[in-house]
């Protein structure tokens, strides 16, 4: 069964971490108990035949530059984190892909509801068949991709049985002679009743048939592609490569962590039983992330995480059924309690016993610039490329002028309505210094039309001194981009 954690992390806090170590199924210390078990019996063998007879009889230099070599630059030879990172992003891709695939009935029965909208015994009948032939195809599909379900449903008869088939149905399936899968045969049977549905007048329009219609569709792609995910696997090449080097990594790591450079008698012991920490470490690390990936490339089998195959056939039967029975089923209309203009939300004392206000609003919305009643004054603005935009060849026109004090020089009209003077806020002891832009007295007063007129104008109007040193494309860069 799927284990489930959720609960345990709801919430962040310092003993979460415990919580979710020490559980033991579907844990990490589960998928490697077994290999690191073996490992160790054959690393502290391997180290007391080292430290208690090769190493006090001065046979040890053999072994040494056999250990040396084996842990020499090792992570060189074998890329194992590239390898392991890269086979499992796309074993998690294709975990999702069958798990968005899987088949939920609710969909179907909805659109049945929608659709099929006569209240005849009949319609009730096509209703309930196109839900029970769905679920037929779902268990067809998962009894060649799941060992469970195969279990199961070791046979047919064991499906006429369970409910899903009637005899008559059975012997169609059987009679029809076809040397491939049957999967498409129930689906089949949904399309015709569909037809039939729409033939007798049952149905609620045409557009509405083609959207049940392809409502059966999506539920049998999403099918067609469990079964393709499980006919072409990811090359076996591929994992194989990646198990094997993981084994290898750790058996080189076995000789490796054996190796004593500076031979020292009083530091066997260390040796011994502090050596092999690191490593047992980085063991659980790398070969925990491969057995993650090991049960996530079938995720239909029988391991802890895997999907719960039957648990779902027998949801979308139940509920499948329970959805199209109710159908033009509803509770009588009346005045909710929300329609009252004081109403506020309603919350258990305890929810709010050391809760936060936890409203979600903008980040600037509590920002006071103007009050609801200020009259703010509003001014045109010319179209034009930003200052920023503008080469420095491109702008010999706009003319700038420098004050110092009370000091300042015009500029010509042309120039002033590309740039509108930008204030600036003096303080005392401070030179209010800066390049600043004239603007035309009309456009503070906006609300005059012959000053309107009079503004865009002047858009078309250029210093004569301006166009003398002003290159071809230039002269009506301003003008063409209004």
């Amino acid at each position: 069964m799927t284990v489930s954690y959720n609960s345990d992390v709801s919430s962040v806090s310092s003993t979460n971490f415990l919580r979710l170590l020490l559980r033991w199924k579907g844990s990490i210390w589960k998928s490697v108990s077994s290999e690191l078990l073996i490992w160790c019996s054959f690393y502290l063998s391997i180290a007391v035949v080292y430290h208690y007879f090769l190493f006090p009889n001065g046979y040890y230099d053999a072994f040494n530059d056999v250990a040396y070599y084996c842990g020499k630059e090792l992570h060189n030879y074998i890329p194992l984190t590239f390898m392991l990172a890269f086979f499992v992003s796309i074993i998690v891709e294709r975990w999702r892909t069958v798990f968005v695939n899987m088949g939920w009935i609710e969909s179907v029965a909805l659109t049945l509801n929608t659709v099929i909208i006569s209240r005849c015994e009949e319609a009730r009948l096509i209703r309930r068949n196109i839900v029970r032939y769905l679920v037929l195809a779902q268990i067809l599909t998962f009894r060649d991709i799941s060992i469970r379900v195969r279990r199961r449903f070791p046979n047919i008869d064991t499906i006429k049985k369970a409910g899903f088939m009637t005899v008559a149905e059975e012997k169609m399936l059987e009679d029809l002679e076809l040397s491939y899968n049957k999967y498409w045969v129930p689906v089949n049977w949904c399309v015709t009743l569909t037809n039939q549905a729409g033939a007798k007048g049952y149905t609620s329009s045409p557009p509405g048939l083609v959207h049940l219609i392809q409502e059966i569709k999506n539920f049998r792609n999403g099918l067609a592609t469990l079964c393709n995910y499980d006919w072409c696997p990811i090359p076996i090449a591929y994992p194989q490569v990646v198990f094997f080097a993981v084994r290898v990594y750790f058996i080189f790591c076995l000789i490796s962590r054996q190796y004593i450079r500076v031979p020292n008698k009083d530091f066997e012991s260390v040796q011994l039983f502090i050596r092999p920490f690191i490593t047992i470490i980085e063991f659980i690390c790398i070969v925990g992330w491969m057995k993650v990936a090991e049960a996530l490339l079938n995720p239909l089998g029988e391991d802890d995480d895997d999907f719960e195959s039957n648990f779902l056939i027998d949801k979308n039967i139940f509920t499948g059924m329970k959805i199209v029975d109710c159908f033009d089923e509803v509770p009588p209309l009346v005045e909710d309690t929300f329609s009252d203009p004081g109403a506020v939300p309603i919350y258990s004392e305890d929810s709010q016993r050391n809760y936060q206000n936890g409203a979600l609003v903008g980040s600037v919305s509590n920002v006071t610039l103007a009050q609801f009643d200020e009259n703010i004054t509003m001014v045109p603005v010319a179209p034009r490329l930003s200052v920023g935009d503008i080469h420095s060849h491109d702008r010999p026109s706009i003319r700038r002028r420098y004050r110092s004090g009370n000091a300042s020089q015009t500029v010509s009209r042309a120039s002033s309505f590309r740039e509108p003077r930008l204030q600036r806020q003096s303080s005392e002891g401070e030179r209010n210094d800066a390049y600043e832009m004239d603007h035309e007295p009309y456009l503070e007063e906006p609300s005059s039309p012959t000053k309107h007129a009079k503004f865009f104008t002047n858009l078309t109007k250029v210093d004569e001194n301006d166009d003398e040193d002003l290159p071809a494309t230039a002269k009506t860069s301003v003008v063409s981009r209004v």
